[in-house]
């Protein structure tokens, strides 16, 4: 399961100021999963000597438990990994819905280990890498293309990452591959981008307003975006936003016909298009442009009977998290396992 790079980096800044406060810090990371949890392998969660806590591992039901064994570490600076069997309900008691098993590694962290420091660094840089853990040992590593990190300084042993976004344990590591968000380019400004914008962001996409009216395009409007590109379609650059998803909705055909061309030239993950297929297929008649038919998503989003600009929303953010997850939208109703297939 992808662990988000941008989850950790907020709680890394959380983690480096509690302690330049004088607290002492913890992580929690969940390590494995069997069965049905809350949260997935990667998860992540800050705990701090004075009570703060951020993230979520389980909803509530397993942080204070994990606080106790991480108060312990804080002052032995060590590191253990905590087995909840949620299917006990007798020794929980909690009536916890979840009816999994979930394996937690939750160690000490001193922010201001060189480590650490460099574990900081590559979370600003916003590329994905790979987090070692040692379940059994002290032994921590960082892998940043072929550059790798060890906490011990000593060399790493015979360890090999996974593929991108995997948190798998193996051989007696945890290997947690953080990944940047994917990136999201809605083309217009208009009042329904609003929600589609603060959503896409709150479903942990980054997300980009194209648009070259600077009156309705910037921070002020949308302060959930990154970027407010002010500039015709036409003249940005196809390699300025690879392997994007883009959702175009200018409520104009001939700008609609310009960033759909952008798009399609941009070798994107994704391309939906507000409004009625017949539209678009006008549209890629008069740009002569060829797609590839699993990025279309023509017209955009799922049909779940939306109308106002904030269902549209959902119904498209829905479906960009599908494609995220390489995952055909169903119900779950009647599914043994909620993740799983």
């Amino acid at each position: 399961m992808m662990s988000q790079l941008r989850e950790a980096r907020n709680l890394w800044h959380l983690m480096s100021a509690a302690q330049a406060s004088g607290h002492k810090v913890c992580m929690a990371m969940i390590t494995a999963v069997t069965g049905s949890a809350y949260r997935r392998p990667g998860a992540k969660m800050m705990m701090a000597s004075d009570g703060q806590m951020a993230g979520t591992l389980s909803g509530g039901c397993l942080e204070g438990d994990i606080f106790a064994h991480a108060q312990d570490l804080m002052n032995t600076k060590e590191s253990m990994l905590c087995h909840y069997d949620l299917t006990e309900e007798d020794m929980w008691g909690l009536g916890i819905g979840c009816k999994g098993a979930i394996d937690v590694w939750v160690a000490a962290i001193d922010v201001a280990h060189p480590f650490w420091q460099a574990f900081g660094r590559l979370l600003e840089e916003d590329a994905p890498f790979v987090l070692g853990v040692e379940l059994n040992g002290p032994e921590r590593f960082l892998q940043a293309g072929s550059v790798i990190t060890t906490f011990s300084g000593s060399p790493l042993p015979s360890v090999v990452p996974v593929g991108e976004g995997q948190t798998v344990v193996r051989e007696g590591w945890v290997l947690d591959h953080l990944t940047p968000p994917q990136k999201v380019v809605v083309t217009g400004a208009g009042h329904d981008v609003k929600p589609l914008v603060a959503l896409a962001q709150q479903a942990g996409f980054e997300v980009s307003v194209l648009d070259p009216r600077r009156m309705f395009n910037n921070p002020q409007v949308f302060p959930q975006a990154v970027e407010w590109v002010n500039q015709d379609a036409q003249h940005v650059d196809a390699e300025r936003w690879p392997h994007a998803y883009w959702v175009i909705m200018n409520h104009h055909q001939d700008r609609d016909e310009h960033c759909l061309d952008l798009a399609l030239r941009s070798q994107p993950r994704y391309v939906g298009v507000l409004g009625p297929l017949s539209r678009t297929q006008e549209m890629l008649r008069h740009i002569n442009r060829q797609f590839e038919p699993h990025v279309a998503f023509f017209p955009v989003g799922l049909d779940v009977g939306a109308e106002t600009p904030e269902e549209v929303a959902i119904s498209i953010v829905s479906e960009m998290m599908a494609v995220r997850a390489k995952r055909t939208p169903d119900h779950l109703k009647g599914r043994e396992k909620i993740h799983g297939q």
